[in-house]
């Protein structure tokens, strides 16, 4: 009798399997899961969480949906606040619900983030977010079972600074970040230490490709669209938003040329595609928007101004691994 190649068997298996799955929706349930199970730490809803970093209890907040389980694999969202918000503050419960992934609002010291401008004035600024932000991933990875191919992170303003300086310039955790009215400090202009500058780190981390998406009103005055001082700082500037898009396409490899779409109200989307690892850039520009006023440009969405929608819709079609994913 002639044998059977167990490999071939396997193969055959897994095919049958993931075919299967789609019909009977378990690719992302806990059906037919047979790794590690999870203590029922987190509860359906809203969560505040505690952990120990440099000697301070950082507080994060962690919104499950209503039907959750510990051993149900979900994708997360990280939100960085802007200054003068919170984590505490701040809700996506809504659309936690509608679209079952779980929403992680951590509190930055004083209501802000180090984005590394090194000032002796701020304790914000002396604050290790980075290491933190790591910390935090790896509590959610012991904690609940999350899709590692689909963590991402997004941040308004001052959340945008820290994730671009702080974050995409060094290896991390999440597979697309959205950012909003932010960007990197010009190291030629800026007389105030930047620690990216001084350690010499690219904008974006060799050898980890990540989407991005950008989103940033052309008339803000206090992140300038085109480039220079943050608000009336006269010793901290930014890059324009062209000059960082374009240096984070080529070096993701991108094709040169965004393709550009025409919206209402004066927005305008430019996408780079064809980047590393199935990447892509996205920015979205806004002719009359300023710091912060998208809300009569933008379609409403489930929670805010349009936004968290745009965000979710991108982070969606940006996982990790692409190509191959059973979902498992």
């Amino acid at each position: 009798m002639k044998k059977r190649n167990p490999v071939l068997l396997l193969l055959i298996s897994l095919l049958i399997f993931y075919n299967t799955s789609y019909y009977l929706d378990i690719r992302n349930s806990s059906y037919l899961y047979f790794g590690p199970s999870y203590d029922q730490v987190l509860e359906p809803g809203r969560n505040k969480i505690s952990i120990e970093h440099d000697g301070i209890n950082r507080i994060f907040w962690v919104e499950t949906p209503s039907s959750y389980s510990p051993n149900h694999k979900y994708p997360v969202v990280v939100y960085y606040h802007y200054f003068g918000g919170s984590g505490t503050g701040t809700s996506m419960q809504a659309m936690v619900d509608e679209e079952n992934f779980i929403g992680v609002y951590p509190n930055g010291i004083d209501n802000s983030w180090n984005s590394g401008a090194v000032s002796e004035d701020e304790s914000s600024n002396q604050m290790d977010d980075y290491g933190f932000t790591i910390k935090m991933i790896d509590w959610l990875k012991t904690n609940t079972r999350i899709d590692e191919n689909r963590i991402f992170a997004f941040g308004q303003s001052a959340g945008a600074m820290f994730l671009y300086e702080q974050v995409i310039s060094r290896p991390h955790d999440f597979a697309a970040i959205g950012l909003v009215m932010g960007n990197y400090y010009d190291c030629e202009k800026s007389s105030v230490i930047i620690e990216r500058c001084l350690e010499e780190r690219p904008l974006n981390y060799p050898n980890q490709a990540v989407s991005i998406l950008h989103i940033h009103g052309q008339m803000d005055n206090l992140v300038p669209f085109n480039g220079g001082p943050i608000g009336q700082s006269d010793d901290l500037y930014v890059n324009s938003v062209y000059d960082t898009i374009t240096t984070l396409s080529e070096n993701s490899m991108c094709n040169l040329e965004p393709r550009q779409d025409n919206f209402p109200n004066g927005v305008t989307r430019y996408k780079y595609s064809n980047c590393n690892d199935y990447r892509e850039i996205i920015v979205y520009t806004i002719y009359s928007a300023g710091h912060g006023n998208f809300e009569e440009y933008l379609p409403p969405g489930i929670v805010g101004d349009g936004v968290i929608t745009l965000m979710w819709d991108f982070f969606e079609n940006n996982q990790k691994n692409k190509l191959f994913d059973l979902g498992l």
